[in-house]
């Protein structure tokens, strides 16, 4: 165990301090390094050994899943791999792991095919290094002066790469989803690091369980929208910042100017642009050699950040995550974006939550507030898709989609 925290906090420390200071030169030497000695011990890349990252092949979920073995250095089939997880789902006991101390980590699915991950136990130990140094803020610096921190995370599943934080100086807790978010409320009075999904947070926030108030506030696996970050913001007096991190590794984390900057010291991300901001990431991570994640296209589209980020950090930052892919509604072959869509629904007044789903040419309409509000959405639409110069949908109301506690919340999603 003090093997373990040592390597956690050397991992801290080169990320808090080290890494700023030779970022480029540091990140150009791993990649090379990780292409030319570590990619060639799985077999899907062994002929293309030597290789520059440009002229490996671009692969996605589907991909990997076809050929599970070929993707990891210990060839572990996915047949092994699930049958570690889908226990793990089952029995809610996360800990078990493959031989060599590989853990298996399986992703809710939201684009309709699951994720599995695979991590060793040094790669998990760096991982929580990374995360620590990148979103400790000072206040929680302050806290684990005196004390140990308390970080309370609400996830569908844990793992033991997420208990890697628990140490002597973090006092670790996972909150299951499956079960009603209510009953870990008495828990969380004392909390100085609540994560969770956006809509688990406005929960929170709603309830407003007396003795809450955490130092820092975290968003994680859901795209923030404003009017939940102005809901919890408002609850807990302070920003909501956020994690994005996928299947394919921890990606970007916030900053106090509130951009999330891309992970580029250890992850290597080419954008596949759709627009002059938009574009959707090919992800290469540089410090994983247990499962490979090499020119990975994700779902998720990202909006580019203007200019160098005030908060003076290197590399790239966007401004947001704009969901997935099958968030992105179309008007025969126009995209509609999430954050664009989401401006047309706020201009036809007060409407509580919401959710929209594209069924074809028809779009779903659920809301908690007045039904009243549906044809000033239609309205809305309608004008949106004049911009566009496409041809509106046909909008309808429905009933509120059932949605299970442990699922990511998706208020706007294409069906059809």
């Amino acid at each position: 165990m003090a093997g373990s925290q040592a390597a956690v906090a050397a991992a801290f420390a080169r990320e808090r301090w080290l890494l700023p200071h030779r970022y480029d030169a540091a990140r150009t030497r791993a990649l090379d390094r990780f292409l030319r000695e570590d990619l060639p011990r799985a077999s899907f890349y062994a002929g293309f050994a030597g290789r520059p990252l440009a002229q490996l092949p671009i692969v996605d979920k589907r991909t990997v899943l076809a050929d599970f073995a070929a993707f990891n250095r210990y060839g572990i089939t996915l047949d092994q791999a699930l049958s570690v997880a889908e226990a793990a789902e089952r029995s809610r006991d996360f800990t078990d792991t493959l031989p060599g101390g590989v853990t298996v980590g399986l992703s809710s699915g939201t684009t309709g095919t699951r994720g599995v991950f695979l991590v060793s136990e040094e790669e998990s130990r760096l991982w929580a290094g990374i995360l620590l140094g990148q979103m400790m803020a000072p206040a929680s610096l302050r806290v684990l002066a005196r004390r140990p921190l308390r970080v309370a995370l609400f996830l569908r599943a844990n793992s033991n790469l997420y208990e890697t934080l628990d140490s002597r100086r973090v006092r670790f807790s996972w909150h299951d989803l499956t079960v009603p978010v209510e009953d870990h409320l008495p828990d969380l009075p004392g909390t100085d690091v609540l994560v969770a999904p956006a809509s688990v947070l406005r929960r929170i926030a709603e309830a407003k369980p007396v003795g809450l108030r955490p130092v820092q506030v975290i968003s994680v696996a859901e795209t923030l929208d404003p009017e939940d970050e102005a809901v919890i913001s408002s609850a807990f007096g302070r920003p909501v910042e956020q994690i994005y991190q996928a299947t394919e590794g921890l990606l970007a984390v916030s900053c106090p100017a509130g951009r999330l900057h891309l992970n580029e010291g250890h992850v290597h991300i080419e954008p596949e642009w759709l627009d002059h901001r938009r574009f959707r990431p090919l992800v290469t991570d540089f410090t994983r050699t247990t499962q490979y994640v090499v020119r990975h296209r994700l779902d998720d589209v990202l909006l580019a950040a203007p200019g160098p980020c005030p908060c003076g950090r290197p590399g790239r930052s966007i401004a947001a995550v704009l969901g997935r892919a099958d968030d992105v509604l179309v008007l025969g072959d126009v995209p509609v974006y999430p954050d664009v869509l989401r401006h047309a629904v706020a201009l036809a007044g007060e409407l509580g939550d919401y959710r929209i789903e594209q069924h074809g040419t028809e779009w779903r309409i659920a809301v908690t507030g007045l039904p009243a509000g549906i044809p000033r959405v239609a309205v809305e639409v309608e004008r949106l898709a004049a911009r566009l110069r496409a041809q509106p949908p046909t909008v309808v109301p429905m009933g509120w989609p059932v949605e299970a506690p442990d699922q990511k919340r998706r208020r706007i999603r294409r069906v059809s």
